[in-house]
């Protein structure tokens, strides 16, 4: 991305996503499972995806962050699952 006009929002909109994580890691207790981790990393993943396929087309770097968005979505909808199941 840090050859294409938009390398100042995408430096941007990643720290805007990274942050609230940030505070999560240090707020939230981690004793316990909880779902909301791997969907933050499929959001990072979503939105360096996108801007991946709209900027770096031909470089075809998004199928890979898609990919990666893809399977972290099913991770949480998983572990949603199974803490439905134990309650």
């Amino acid at each position: 991305m840090r050859d294409t006009p938009v390398h100042k929002w995408y430096l941007l909109g990643s720290w805007a996503l990274l942050i609230p994580i940030l505070i999560l890691i240090w707020t939230m207790d981690r004793s316990r499972p909880n779902p909301i981790w791997p969907f933050l990393l499929s959001v990072i993943f979503c939105f360096r995806g996108y801007m991946e396929w709209k900027y770096m087309r031909e470089s075809r770097h998004h199928q890979v962050s898609i990919l990666l968005a893809s399977v972290s979505l099913f991770f949480t909808g998983l572990m949603i699952f199974i803490l439905l199941l134990k309650y």
